[in-house]
């Protein structure tokens, strides 16, 4: 089984990569997905994000993410202890994961901090969607109703495509063409296959 990295920076279009491949039947692991269900349904870990920012970290027993999002994102140290508490969560939670798809020639893995998290040294091939900073700051403020400053500051809390460039197997230039995104993408599976 061949275990493949999925990342890219916000806005970069790795969701729409992970839909392309879902859709051509290949199983992909949402980090960011798994990640804000356990921090909703793990309870070891909702009382130890309670214990981190407060009682206005959860809402009627549910994750209060635009209040952690705003308090993380002007606070890098925060973020560094929210990811602490996290990442060991997902890394678990991919384990189990794999083994429900154990039968599968490839698994996929998608995650935004692939790199930073180390969680690429578990992978066998890494891809790396990149697209004009231009492009990604428009989807963000027409996906995620925020502010110019705020898209910014997401985007430079992130590490480059260029440090990125260093660990990627594959790079897919995400420029919006569905079409072209899923030639690349077929392209990527026929080479690892």
């Amino acid at each position: 089984m061949l275990k493949v990295g999925l990342t890219g920076g916000i806005g970069s279009g790795k969701t729409t990569v992970s839909k392309i491949l879902t859709n051509l039947g290949y199983s992909v692991y949402n980090s960011d997905q798994r990640a804000k269900w356990l921090m909703n349904n793990d309870e070891s870990l909702k009382s130890t994000i309670a214990e981190l920012f407060g009682q206005n970290s959860f809402i009627n027993k549910t994750l209060n993410s635009s209040f952690i999002s705003n308090a993380v994102f002007n606070n890098p140290p925060l973020l560094q202890q929210l990811n602490k508490l996290i990442h060991p969560e997902v890394a678990k939670d991919f384990k189990i994961w794999i083994q429900k798809n154990k039968n599968c020639k490839i698994l996929f893995k998608e995650a935004a901090i692939l790199i930073e998290s180390k969680a690429y040294l578990e992978m066998d091939k890494i891809i790396l969607v990149t697209c004009p900073k231009e492009i990604r700051i428009k989807r963000i403020l027409k996906r995620d109703s925020l502010d110019y400053k705020s898209v910014l500051k997401r985007i430079e809390n992130q590490m480059s495509d260029n440090e990125k460039l260093k660990y990627a197997n594959y790079i897919i230039e995400n420029n919006g063409n569905r079409n072209s995104l899923k030639n690349k993408v077929q392209n990527i599976i026929h080479n690892l296959l």
